[in-house]
C-alpha cells in the first residue's frame, strides 16, 4: 500500500484522475474544433507532456524557456514551442542547435532587434519559425496590438525566418474568480489578438497559427474562432487557486496532491507538518487544501507561518492526530511546487505503479 511505502513530503499523482482531465480537455477543444497545445511549465514532466500528445487532438507542446525545451527535444519530444522571448545572444546560438536537432520549433518574437539575432543564426536551409509574442495589455512579454502588424512584416526581409502566427498569452486572467468577468475581458483581449492574425494572414500565406490561453480561460477562448490552438496547463493536475475560481467548463479533478506527515502533535487544534515553504510554494490566497476520506476538509485550514520546513495545520479540537500520521493535500499552486521536487508518484488505488522524473524542474534560462 503507497501510504506505507512512500516517505513525506512527497508529490503523488492520481493516475485515474489524471487521464480524465486529458480526455475532459481533449473533447472539449474538439466539440470547439480547436486543439491543444499543453504547456509543460505547469508539470516539468516529458513523459507528461507525451501522454497528452498521445490522449490526442494536440497541436504540439509549449515550454516557457529554452532549457526546458531542450530537455524536452532530449526526451524525443520533436514538436516545441517556447512561449517566451528568446533574446540573449548565446541562447539563441544554443536555440540555433536545438532547431537543427528537432523537425518542429517555434519561438516568439517581440522585437526587431531579436527578430534579427534569430535571422542571423537560421539559414534559408534551416529557418527558425515565429509567432510574433502579442502583449494583452498585461506588460510582461510582447509588442502592443497596434504595433504587431509591423514587427510581424519585418520577417519578410529575412528569408532564414518563416512567420507561422500570432500569441496572445492573457496570464493575468486565468485565476480570476467571477467566471463572467474573466470571460468578457479574455474575449475581448483574444479579439483584439484575432485582428492581429488576420492582418499578417493575408500577407503571409505561412502564417497559420493563432494560439494562446490558458486553463481558467480555456471556455471563453473557446468561442474565439480564429484562435486555432489553446495553451491550457494547469488542467492536467489542478489546484486549490484553480478551485477557489468559478468553474465556466469542465471541472477538472484534482489530480495532483502532496503527501506530508505530522512531526509535532501535542497541541489541541494544532499541528506541525513536515512540509513547509520548501515543500509547497505559497499563494496565501489558496492555502492547500486537506482531504480525508477522499473529501476536502473545510474544518481543516494550512498556514506557512511556521518557515521553510514546516506546515502549520489547524483543525477542529475534537479531533486528535498523533506524531508521524500522513495526510494528503491539494497543492496550492501545481507549477511552482511541482518544481521543487525531482520525481512524480503516480497511483492507481493504493498502488504506486510509476515514478515519474520532473526532469525539467531548475529549468529557468
Amino acid at each position: 500500500m503507497y501510504k506505507n511505502e512512500l516517505d513525506t513530503p512527497s508529490l503523488i499523482l492520481d493516475l485515474d484522475l489524471f487521464e480524465r482531465n486529458l480526455i475532459l480537455m481533449r473533447d472539449f477543444a474538439a466539440a470547439h474544433n480547436k486543439k491543444l497545445r499543453p504547456h509543460a511549465k505547469t508539470h516539468k514532466c516529458p513523459h507528461i507532456a507525451k501522454k497528452q500528445m498521445e490522449a490526442g487532438n494536440c497541436a504540439g507542446i509549449c515550454a516557457a524557456k529554452l532549457s526546458e525545451a531542450e530537455v524536452l527535444a532530449s526526451s524525443g519530444i520533436n514538436d516545441i514551442l517556447i512561449t517566451s522571448p528568446v533574446t540573449a545572444p548565446w541562447k539563441i546560438t544554443k536555440l540555433g542547435v536545438l532547431n537543427k536537432k528537432i523537425s518542429s520549433l517555434k519561438v516568439v518574437v517581440d522585437s526587431f532587434e531579436q527578430m534579427e539575432l534569430l535571422a542571423n543564426e537560421a539559414s534559408c536551409d534551416n529557418p527558425m519559425h515565429i509567432l510574433i509574442d502579442v502583449d494583452p495589455e498585461m506588460g510582461r512579454t510582447g509588442v502592443s496590438f497596434e504595433d504587431a502588424p509591423a514587427l510581424g512584416r519585418m520577417a519578410a526581409n529575412y528569408p532564414s525566418l518563416v512567420l507561422d502566427g500570432v500569441q496572445c498569452y492573457a496570464g493575468h486572467l486565468q485565476h480570476i474568480h467571477s467566471y463572467k468577468e474573466r470571460a468578457e475581458e479574455s474575449c475581448r483581449l483574444m479579439k483584439k489578438g484575432a485582428e492581429v492574425f488576420h492582418i499578417l494572414k493575408k500577407e503571409f500565406p505561412a502564417c497559420h497559427i493563432y494560439t494562446g490561453g490558458g486553463t481558467g480561460t480555456s471556455p471563453a477562448d473557446m468561442q474565439i474562432k480564429e484562435l486555432t490552438d489553446i495553451q491550457v496547463g494547469s488542467y492536467c493536475m489542478m489546484d486549490s487557486e484553480y478551485l477557489a475560481v468559478e468553474h465556466g467548463g469542465p471541472a477538472f479533478f484534482p489530480a495532483l496532491k502532496i503527501r506530508t506527515s505530522i512531526i509535532s502533535a501535542h497541541r489541541k487544534g494544532e499541528a506541525t507538518l513536515d512540509a513547509g515553504t520548501k515543500s509547497i510554494y505559497v499563494t496565501p490566497s489558496a492555502p492547500p487544501l486537506v482531504i480525508r476520506n477522499g473529501k476536502i476538509c473545510k474544518e481543516f485550514s494550512y498556514s506557512w507561518d511556521y518557515g521553510d520546513e514546516h506546515g502549520h495545520l489547524f483543525f477542529p479540537e475534537n479531533i486528535k492526530f498523533k506524531n508521524g500520521d500522513i495526510l494528503e493535500m491539494i497543492v496550492s499552486h501545481c507549477d511552482p511546487t511541482i518544481n521543487l521536487f525531482d520525481i512524480l508518484y503516480v497511483v492507481k488505488g493504493e498502488e504506486v505503479v510509476a515514478k515519474w522524473d520532473i526532469a525539467l524542474r531548475g529549468c529557468v534560462r
